[in-house]
């Protein structure tokens, strides 16, 4: 005699983003950045240091794994400036957001475009007068209506980085991760019902 098995419902596919971070600077933008994107992934945001490694990323992505099919993609976000550093991206599996010299690079680009090469003190200083709302800016922190300028300008600064040579003094990548989330939220509308 056959026995019926029940089926089993096909689980769906649990897709997250795990951003593993230079310092609390980039934390506050990602997080940040999930709040703003309302996007089904979960984003996940994790203060490394200068201690990043493929173990590293790997011990993240396994805490935050519930099944088999869930798909992590990985992200390093750090600033070019610290050169014992740099070496140890290419020894990574993860998609690199760097801002050389320093992710104050990428915000600035908001307001300005950035051609010339210049140290990551120069680049604090040229946010700070690049716009008033930046005037009063303390590395780690981002005040509200520095987050609502930087969403707001947010196009500009992708089209700007876009065109820069990649990591090369100056430059940013982080534009990736937007894309990256305006991708996932036109995957998730076309999907919907």
């Amino acid at each position: 005699m056959a026995t019926k098995r029940l089926q089993q419902p096909q689980r769906s596919l649990k897709e997250a983003f795990l951003v593993i971070c230079e310092g609390e600077t980039e934390r506050n933008y990602v997080d940040f950045l999930r709040i703003c994107y309302h996007s089904p992934i979960r984003i996940v945001s994790r203060v490394a240091g200068q201690n990043v490694s493929q173990q590293l990323i790997n011990r993240h992505v396994e805490q935050l794994k519930l099944g088999k099919y869930d798909k992590i993609t990985s992200f390093l976000m750090y600033d070019m400036d610290v050169e014992e550093v740099n070496h140890r991206f290419s020894k990574c599996k993860a998609i690199l957001l760097l801002s050389n010299p320093c992710v104050e690079q990428w915000f600035l680009l908001h307001a300005a475009d950035g051609k010339e090469p210049m140290s990551s003190e120069a680049v604090i200083t040229a946010l700070k007068s690049s716009d008033p709302v930046w005037k009063q800016y303390k590395k780690g922190t981002l005040t509200f209506p520095q987050q609502s300028f930087l969403w707001q300008n947010r196009g500009k600064a992708i089209v700007r980085a876009k065109v820069m040579e990649p990591l090369a003094n100056p430059s940013s990548s982080v534009y990736i991760l937007l894309e990256k989330l305006e991708e996932s939220l036109q995957r998730t509308s076309v999907q919907a019902p």
